[in-house]
This record gives structure tokens, sequence and C-alpha cells, in this order.
């Protein structure tokens, strides 16, 4: 009896290996997979110096306005991580401020993440998308990611105001790319959702 259970138990260790050693080899062929379809693509098409167009809403219906020109530093980490540090770009009237962003495929979860904090207004901004596969961005579609709630120290005439917001990240084409945030009043129609910022990049020669 001893020797039968001794015989199981060795049975049931090794099925268990093997099921390990499966588990990981498709997991490992996944993340192949992932890597190979395309998330690191973007990040790399998105490496390199930009020039950096800016602009600003402060509501619905209401005009752009004008901030001074950017000049942003990306880089890639390991091919599939995007390092991007953005500043005032040399000779533009304004307020020197530090824009710093990290922007990935999270090979594990499925989903593109995408942190960004500013001087301007230190906050520390998180998105993700919807669980987007690399596959899905094979169409050249502005890659939408979602964010929580952040509070505004003031926003047009109002102060403290609390918004949900949206980034919306277009592929890189012809040298150029534009970001942009959108902003949905917490307090506010749920749907009323409006363009804040928008980035338009273009690659410096």
């Amino acid at each position: 009896m001893k020797s039968m259970i001794r015989g199981i138990g060795r049975i049931s260790g090794l099925a268990l290996c093997v099921a390990a050693t499966s588990i990981a080899g498709g997991q490992k062929q996944a993340l192949n997979n992932v890597h190979t379809h395309g998330s690191p693509l973007l990040v790399e098409d998105m490496a390199g110096e930009w020039n950096v167009k800016q602009r600003m809403w402060l509501g619905p219906s209401t005009e752009p306005t004008a901030l001074p020109r950017a000049l942003a530093h990306r880089q890639s980490i390991g091919g599939t991580i995007l390092q991007e540090q953005m500043e005032l770009a040399p000779g533009e009237k304004g307020d020197p401020f530090t824009r710093v962003a990290y922007f990935e495929y999270n090979k594990v979860t499925g989903q593109y993440e995408y942190f960004s904090i500013d001087s301007r207004a230190p906050q520390m901004m998180n998105e993700r998308s919807n669980g987007d596969s690399a596959e899905e961005r094979k169409d050249k579609q502005p890659l939408n990611l979602w964010g929580g709630i952040f509070v505004a120290p003031k926003w047009g005439d109002a102060d403290n105001v609390a918004f949900r917001y949206r980034l919306m990240i277009s592929p890189v084409q012809e040298n150029r790319q534009t970001v942009q945030l959108y902003l949905i009043p917490v307090s506010g129609d749920p749907h009323k959702e409006f363009l804040a910022f928008e980035y338009e990049y273009t690659r410096r020669p």
C-alpha cells in the first residue's frame, strides 16, 4: 500500500511538472506572438526627436488656445517601453516645463498602458486600453486608453473641477503623430466629452 501511494505521488508530481512546463511554454509562445505582431512596433515608430505643437480647449464649443511649441525626446527602452521627456522648445516664449511620459504594451494583461506627469499641473495620470490586442493595431486606427478621475485646480472659470479622461494615440504616419486628451466632467453630463489637449508631433530632421 505504501509503495502504491508513493507511486501515485510520483505520477502526480510528474503530471504537475509536465503541466507547468506546458503552461510556461504556452505563455512564452503567447508573449513571443505579441512581440512579433506589433505592439513594440508602435513604440519603435514613436522613438526619436520631435517638434510638438500644443493646443488646449477650456470646454466644449470653445476655441483652442495655442500653447508654446515644445520639443519631445522619445527613447525606446528594451524595444518595448517608450520614455518621453517634453520641454519648452528653444527660442519659445513661455514658462519652462517638463512633461515625462511612459508608454508600453503590457503582455500579461494584453493592455496598452500610458503614464505621464507634467510640472505645469503635477498630477500622475495613468491610462489603459480596454484589452486591445496587438493584432487590432494593424489597421492603423487610433488607440484609445482610459483613465480614472483627476481634479484640475482650475479649468476655465471653475475651481477644483473633477474629470474622467480618455487618451487617444494615433499611429505614426509620414513622420507625424497626434496625441489627444479628452475630458468628461464628473458633475455634469456624463456624455459631455470634449477635446482638452492636443499634441501634434512632427519628427525632427
